[in-house]
């Protein structure tokens, strides 16, 4: 049965990247939760997320077999950061004991994603009009995980350890990693909507996901809304103001939770808490980076070592296993080597100097765009934030609608 269902939902977005393309960028960014469906296909594993991407990027390389060199112009401006990264997942790959493994991660966390950028770039619609369709479907996708989400507070029947909202994710951090930018985009496509009736669904949206999050318990994603939600309201209106109005809501936010055990547990550096766990974590991954800095440990090793080079410092470790380093720059050494964290921040500190140019004209879209990337990272200091399938295409996705702003060379009322 899963083989018709798979052949049907390949054939939906073949007919629809053939018949209807200005719809691809919604309905390709609406199934991003789609990679949890997984199977094999003559011994490969993919997901229907992947399957999506490669029939529309199909299609598009027919289409635009004349034209590639113009919707590729933007390679130029991020060659050699894209070329770093390229070299390095191949050194990543190289000092790899899993190969298999490792080459999954290349394809699933790196080839698709950066695909699907390049068929939001490629895209003929104005950027105005790209944008609103990718933020609906990451809104409308963001809605279903928090429904989800709200559901298990409400019966109680969560499927997390701990007991927090997670919707079908296996940690409540990864449901925060994903929520988090989307509603950081909603805040723009509110401004880009004009029904009264669309607004008041994204407002309810918007609310909606925001309680997810708090039901996450995640305060990494917490900060990040709070410290994207100030740089938002400093661009947008910037009034010294509106950083009092910030400060009472940010202090309202901790006096709620001063006394909860979790927020305690937090503060606790000796005990068995979250924050010792994260600094035990960063002082191995640190290890691993003195001893490996050129290479890394290889390419998704972190989980697999982890004790190796824990059981080196503490005796024993509070934590026995760890799936990652809580750092996304951290997490970029680790995996891709020196190469790959330099190729990842260089890529970055290109795209923000261009998308900057724009922000400092007060182009909205411009302006959402670099709050949610900001959103991204900063939540990404304190956990995750790129190393895994929904939330490396998140990433890339923000990256692609950066690329149009200074692509296309917006007006201010764009």
């Amino acid at each position: 049965m899963i083989s018709w269902l798979t052949l049907l939902w390949v054939l939906s977005f073949i007919y629809l990247a053939v018949r209807h393309p200005d719809k691809i960028p919604f309905a390709l960014v609406l199934v991003l939760p789609t990679y949890l469906i997984k199977f094999w296909v003559l011994g490969i594993p993919t997901t229907w997320l992947e399957l999506a991407i490669y029939a529309v990027f199909i299609v598009w390389l027919v289409q635009h077999r004349q034209n590639y060199p113009k919707f590729l112009s933007w390679w130029s401006v991020y060659k050699v950061p894209l070329i770093l990264l390229g070299i390095s997942l191949g050194v990543g790959l190289a000092v790899s004991t899993q190969i298999i493994m490792s080459l999954g991660i290349i394809k699933g966390w790196f080839i698709d994603p950066l695909l699907l950028a390049v068929i939001l770039v490629s895209s003929k619609q104005q950027l105005k009009h790209v944008f609103i369709k990718v933020s609906t479907g990451l809104v409308i996708a963001g809605l279903i995980l928090s429904v989800v989400a709200i559901y298990q507070v409400v019966t109680g029947n969560f499927i997390t350890l701990d007991q927090r909202a997670s919707a079908w994710f296996t940690s409540a951090n990864y449901l925060s990693l994903f929520l988090v930018p989307i509603i950081v985009l909603g805040w723009g496509l509110f401004n880009q909507i004009t029904q009264q009736r669309q607004r008041i669904g994204l407002v309810i949206a918007e609310i909606v996901m925001v309680m997810a999050v708090y039901f996450t318990m995640s305060y990494a994603g917490w900060l990040a809304l709070l410290i994207s939600g100030l740089i938002f309201w400093v661009l947008v209106r910037p009034r010294w103001v509106n950083l009092w109005w910030w400060g009472l809501g940010a202090s309202l936010v901790v006096a709620s939770q001063w006394q909860h055990p979790k927020f305690q547990q937090m503060l606790d550096l000796i005990g068995r808490s979250s924050s010792h766990v994260r600094l035990q974590v960063w002082q191995t991954a640190l290890l691993m980076i003195q001893q490996h800095w050129l290479t890394g440990i290889g390419l998704g090793l972190f989980e697999q070592r982890y004790l190796e080079f824990a059981n080196q410092i503490f005796h024993p470790p509070i934590e026995l296993i760890m799936l990652h380093s809580h750092n996304i720059f951290l997490q970029f050494w680790l995996n891709l080597g020196i190469v790959g964290l330099v190729g990842f921040i260089w890529l970055l500190a290109i795209w923000f100097k261009l998308v900057w140019s724009f922000v400092m004209e007060h182009n909205m879209i411009a302006i959402t765009i670099v709050t949610a990337m900001v959103a991204l990272l900063v939540h990404g200091m304190l956990d995750v934030a790129y190393w895994k399938n929904d939330l490396s295409a998140l990433f890339w996705i923000i990256f692609a609608l950066g690329i149009m702003v200074h692509g296309q060379k917006l007006s201010y009322r764009d």
